[in-house]
């Protein structure tokens, strides 16, 4: 392979080398040539707390950033960092559920309304504050 990539190149090696260090970020959707010259990458997480994106600033160095948005009752977390691996600009991102007032998350609602038969009691812990 060539040691000097072009610039169209470089985003591919760099993802090639940093899926060689860490094959769990194989589970971002790691996007090339959108932007010419830089990584992008991004996960929609239905649990965890944007642990891959701690992952990515262990391994390439960064600060990352995390946020909350809010649409309606339900509210989602981001990580982001955006930082540089072997010259590559890198642009990284994972969302991930928040837990509501009573402490559950839309995939624990899901689970406890899954396959459950209509007319079925689920009784939710704690109560109204």
């Amino acid at each position: 392979m060539n040691p000097n990539p072009s610039p169209e190149q470089a985003p591919a090696v760099a993802l090639a080398q940093l899926l060689g260090h860490r094959t769990e970020l194989s589970a971002l959707v790691w996007v090339l040539g959108e932007t010419p010259g830089v990584l992008k990458g991004h996960q929609i997480g239905e649990t965890g707390n944007g642990d891959i994106i701690d992952a990515c600033a262990e391994l390439m160095g960064g600060t990352v950033v995390r946020s909350e948005c809010h649409r309606g009752n339900d509210r989602q977390g981001v990580a982001q960092l955006v930082t540089c691996y072997d010259g590559v600009p890198v642009e990284v991102w994972a969302s991930y559920p928040l837990p509501d007032d009573h402490g559950l998350t839309s995939a624990d609602l899901r689970q406890l309304f899954a396959a459950r038969p209509l007319g079925t009691l689920v009784c939710l812990t704690g109560g109204a504050q």
